[in-house]
């Protein structure tokens, strides 16, 4: 009978003894659902902030447009121009050509003379010490006839920042040195007096330095419409009174395909300009524009 009822006590703490071994090895093998959360740590957030960096790619673009008439008067006008920026990793390089050319008479029997004669081409190079930072040398030239200038070289050391570096907006301001060398045509080397007469002839070349400035905005409205825009400063250090604006304003409309149409407008003011010059110069353009780019949009 002893033998019995210890037997029955032995069966009751095994069935008691085994669930309670079973539930501490599970508490020690897996953690309950609070605890696997803490264990986890939090889910990835899908929306985490991501660091953008500069867009890369080649943009090129080309346009021309030209005016012809005839009757009471006659004219004939041509303007084209072509640019291409490209950026990789931390070099940037850019390159342009714009060229306008007209020539008209004022009455149907007189014979067409030379009004317009300009052409400008720049090359560039950027070496990006931040992905929104550049140093940088621009190299221009220039011809324009009725400015007296047979030839006209800028070379520009400077700095540039990007304020916004999307690309759908750029946004840039530069700062930096200009080296100006002048070729002067004869026309523009001569000083005449009120009644017409020449006093004096300057000299065939002519050099200047200065501080340049320059802030730029290009803008995408939409796939369709596009907007830029630059104006640049320069003040000379030999000269206060010698300073000069550049402002250039393209907007241009998709019309199909790479192709679009633009309205341009370009001014250019030297408060010292060559002798019976004027001040200022404008131009207003309506091109067929035909653009390219590998720059992946947002």
């Amino acid at each position: 009978m002893r033998e019995r009822q210890q037997g029955m006590l032995g069966l009751i703490l095994a069935l008691l003894l085994v669930p309670a071994h079973a539930r501490a090895q599970d508490a020690m093998g897996v953690p309950p659902p609070e605890a696997d959360k803490v264990a986890k740590g939090p889910d990835k957030p899908k929306d985490a902030l991501k660091i953008e960096t500069a867009p890369e790619g080649v943009t090129a673009s080309v346009s021309a447009g030209g005016l012809s008439s005839s009757g009471n008067s006659k004219m004939l006008a041509f303007t084209g121009s072509g640019l291409v920026d490209a950026r990789y990793g931390m070099n940037g390089y850019g390159a342009s050509l714009i060229g306008n050319y007209g020539r008209s008479a004022a009455a149907a029997n007189e014979p067409m003379v030379t009004s317009t004669e300009n052409l400008q081409g720049r090359l560039r190079y950027d070496r990006y010490v931040l992905d929104d930072a550049s140093l940088f040398l621009l190299t221009t030239g220039r011809h324009d006839r009725f400015q007296g200038l047979t030839f006209r070289l800028n070379v520009d050391p400077g700095f540039k920042y990007l304020f916004v570096n999307r690309p759908s907006t750029a946004l840039w301001g530069e700062l930096g040195y200009d080296f100006q060398y002048d070729v002067r045509n004869d026309e523009g080397r001569e000083v005449h007096d009120e009644a017409g007469v020449l006093t004096e002839t300057l000299e065939k070349t002519a050099t200047d330095h200065s501080v340049r400035t320059y802030l730029g905005l290009r803008h995408s409205f939409n796939k369709d419409v596009t907007f830029s825009n630059g104006l640049e400063y320069l003040q000379s250090f030999i000269d206060a009174k010698r300073y000069r604006f550049n402002y250039d304003i393209l907007l241009a409309a998709n019309i199909w395909g790479g192709f679009a149409f633009g309205v341009g407008f370009s001014a250019r003011f030297d408060n010292q300009p060559l002798p019976d010059k004027k001040k200022l110069d404008t131009a207003t353009t309506l091109n067929l524009v035909y653009s390219y780019t590998t720059v992946v949009k947002e």
